[in-house]
């Protein structure tokens, strides 16, 4: 069975190819890097930890913004339907 040989064209692409992945990844590292609290301060595989630890804290803070909207709307609904009394 006869090898093929590789063009030196083949070789460059696939080089170019990698850098450009390696740069596209190298960026979304520092756009980690610029949201997540902390992010400036840790090696990329600590980032990845502390971004998913960030996610889930963001979650939770959601979570109870809503439920501080949910009680103030009905608290102030209630206030509209009952009429304010007024000591005699």
């Amino acid at each position: 069975m006869e090898e093929r040989r590789r063009s030196p064209c083949q070789g460059r692409r696939r080089r170019r190819r990698r850098a450009a992945e390696t740069a596209l990844m190298d960026r979304k590292v520092r756009e980690l890097r610029r949201l997540v609290p902390g992010g400036n301060a840790v090696p990329a595989d600590r980032l990845l930890l502390r971004t998913t630890d960030y996610i889930v804290r963001l979650r939770a803070r959601i979570e109870l913004l809503r439920a501080l909207s949910d009680l103030v709307a009905v608290t102030n609904h209630m206030a509209v339907a009952m009429p304010a009394v007024t000591p005699s």
